[in-house]
């Protein structure tokens, strides 16, 4: 894996997941709120894990 992929692989997985979830909630209806929901959620949800519990040194 070449280190362009290893270092951007996760931030553009969620953009584009972030990206998805707001066309989802502009657009769509019934199921599709609940997807939007759920796909900005979760790059919600991944900050608070890493704000509460951070992974590294500790200096």
């Amino acid at each position: 894996m070449n280190s362009f992929s290893r270092l951007w692989s996760r931030p553009i997985l969620l953009a584009v997941l972030s990206l998805a979830g707001l066309i989802a909630a502009l657009v769509g209806d019934g199921i599709w709120d609940i997807f939007s929901w759920i796909a900005l959620g979760i790059p919600v949800a991944l900050m608070v894990r890493y704000w509460f519990y951070p992974t590294g040194t500790k200096e």
